[in-house]
C-alpha cells in the first residue's frame, strides 16, 4: 500500500521491544523501536531517522503520541488497542497533520471490538469502516512467521 512512513502505537514498552524484535528477524522492512527503554538521545536519533526515511516502522509507547511532532507520518497503526478516547485521538492525530489525509489502523480481537467502536461512536466519530482478516490471507505467512517466533525466543534468552 506503500504507507512508510508508519507509526506503530503498543499499550506497553515490553509489547513495542516484543513486536520489533518479531519484525526486525522477521525481515524485509526496515523497523526500530520508540520507549523509555532508549536514552533521550537515542529517541532523538530514532525519530530523526524516521523523519528522513531511514525508518520504514516505529514502533511506539505512547510516549510519540503526545508533544513530539513527528513529520511525514501517512499511517498510525493501533497494535494494541487504546483504552481511552484521549489516546486513540493522540495516537490517530499523528497523521493526517496540517490538512493532509492520513489513515489509521486498530487491531482488535472480536472481544474488544465493541467496546472501541462504542468508545469511538460516543466521541462524536463519523464511523470507523472495519476490514476483516481472513486467516487464509495469512496462510502463506505462517512458515515464516512460526520461525520467527522461535528465533526472538532464543533472543529474548540471550538477552
Amino acid at each position: 500500500m506503500k504507507l512508510s512512513p508508519v507509526l506503530c502505537f503498543t499499550n506497553s514498552r515490553e509489547n513495542a521491544h516484543r513486536l520489533y524484535l518479531l519484525l526486525e528477524l522477521f525481515g524485509g522492512i526496515q523497523v526500530a523501536e520508540f520507549s523509555s527503554r532508549l536514552s533521550p538521545g537515542e529517541r532523538k536519533k530514532t525519530l530523526k531517522g524516521f523523519e528522513q526515511g531511514k525508518i520504514q516502522l516505529l514502533i511506539s509507547t505512547d510516549a510519540a503520541a503526545r508533544g513530539i511532532d513527528i513529520n511525514g507520518v501517512k499511517c498510525v497503526i493501533n497494535y494494541d488497542a487504546p483504552q481511552y478516547i484521549r489516546t486513540y485521538i493522540h495516537r490517530v492525530g499523528r497523521t493526517a497533520r496540517a490538512g493532509k489525509a492520513g489513515l489509521a489502523f486498530t487491531f482488535l480481537l472480536r472481544v474488544q471490538e465493541k467496546k472501541f467502536l462504542q468508545m469511538v461512536v460516543e466521541a462524536g466519530s463519523p464511523g470507523i469502516q472495519k476490514q476483516m482478516v481472513k486467516p487464509e490471507n495469512l496462510k502463506s505467512l505462517e512458515v515464516r512467521y512460526e520461525q520467527t517466533l522461535q528465533e526472538k525466543k532464543q533472543k529474548m534468552k540471550q538477552r
